[in-house]
């Protein structure tokens, strides 16, 4: 969980007396994760889901941890958590049978897979292969990573049915890559329709606030997705680069806004020799922003929108590091374009400006635009897209 999800009880506002006594009858006075009793120990009530992600300041999105596990649940949720959680809606629903977690499959080679279960329909009984994964950040590569690994399990296992679970929204090119492989997808969507009334029936928890949201949300359009919309039906190209440029502030806005500050459009230096598409100021005291201010310097987030049919090449990166200085904006910058960077001046530029000036650039193409948005229409954090690109790049180096 992040820091904002644990709070003392005395230091969450309009929490009344009445809500932080029901919380602790209900769960007897006990820590929720180890048990020790609030005699023991000091008990503080946690936001499963933060109040700046979406949750409510309300009993589902409560529960009652002690101060140490305070401490240990200050990480998102493990994906065994996740594995639990579903087969525990498996458990609760009347058309599952024989569920079982972390099977061992295989002879010669052997996997371990996370859900085996039976499925009754229409046609008789089938068994169930599921997988589950949890990534901070989806992106087209994991989804082949995954079916290369059910079909790997349904060759060790045998005739079964292929699942892959997980908790975020899929795209029509996921869904339409893993109808081709003959898996199901279980997303957000599929899992909030499916087993509405076990999610009900659960237990508080991360994944029953998450998807609770999900089976609550208004029917109209969000936001992100009239976004992703409006990034599809952009022509690539010079005639549409300052719609473009407004598009892409709309996006940044939606996605960092708060905790970053709103996009400052087309900032010069003081020579004006070096010109920005948007600036957005980055006063977070905590979180992944503070952590690339800490890190990367990242004061300011300096952006460049392109809307470019070609591939970013050495000079556009070139153009947003002159913009970059210690003593200025900072020293990270996004350059935002719609087919990403190209393989050889792009890349080596990129790398030169990180081990010479220690300059961060990351180039984020339409595919992560579209990840970040569907993220933060999940209630997750679009941050993790940005957070993986940087681990790919340094463990690159």
């Amino acid at each position: 969980m992040s820091e904002e999800k644990i709070t003392e009880i005395r230091s969450i506002p309009g929490t009344g007396a009445a809500l932080r006594h029901r919380l602790l009858e209900k769960h007897n006075h006990r820590c929720v994760a180890c048990g020790i009793t609030d005699d023991l120990a000091p008990l503080e009530l946690a936001h499963l889901v933060p109040l700046s992600r979406g949750g409510e300041l309300s009993e589902d999105n409560l529960t009652i941890l002690c101060a140490n596990c305070h401490r240990s649940f200050d990480r998102p949720p493990r994906e065994i958590e996740f594995v639990s959680f579903l087969a525990g809606l498996l458990t609760r629903h009347r058309d599952y049978s024989d569920v079982q977690r972390e099977i061992v499959l295989g002879r010669e080679i052997r996997y371990r897979a996370d859900i085996l279960a039976h499925r009754r329909n229409d046609d008789g009984i089938e068994t169930l292969l599921i997988e589950c994964k949890t990534y901070p950040a989806l992106t087209a590569a994991h989804i082949h990573s995954a079916i290369g690994q059910l079909e790997k399990y349904k060759a060790g296992y045998g005739d079964c049915r292929m699942v892959l679970a997980i908790p975020a929204t899929l795209r029509e090119e996921e869904l339409s890559a893993l109808r081709a492989a003959n898996i199901e997808a279980w997303d957000l969507r599929y899992i909030a329709s499916r087993f509405s009334m076990q999610i009900r029936e659960s237990e508080p928890g991360y994944y029953r606030t998450l998807l609770l949201a999900r089976i609550t949300r208004p029917k109209e359009l969000a936001r992100e997705q009239e976004l992703i919309n409006s990034l599809e039906s952009c022509v690539p190209g010079k005639s549409d680069c300052y719609v473009y440029q407004t598009l892409v502030g709309e996006i940044l806005e939606c996605l960092f806004t708060p905790p970053l500050g709103k996009p400052i459009p087309e900032l010069s230096d003081k020579s004006e020799a070096n010109r920005r598409d948007f600036i957005m100021p980055n006063y977070t005291e905590r979180g992944f922003w503070s952590f690339m201010r800490q890190k990367y310097e990242a004061d300011y987030i300096v952006i460049d929108a392109k809307n470019y049919t070609r591939k970013i090449k050495k000079s556009e990166v070139l153009q947003i590091a002159n913009y970059l200085k210690p003593h200025g904006a900072g020293l990270f910058g996004l350059i935002i374009s719609r087919r990403g960077g190209d393989s050889s001046g792009c890349e080596h530029t990129l790398r030169e400006q990180w081990l010479i000036h220690r300059k961060l650039i990351l180039v984020l193409d339409d595919e992560d635009i579209k990840a970040m948005l569907m993220a933060k229409s999940d209630e997750r954090l679009a941050e993790d897209v940005l957070g993986q690109k940087i681990e790919h790049f340094r463990l690159s180096m």
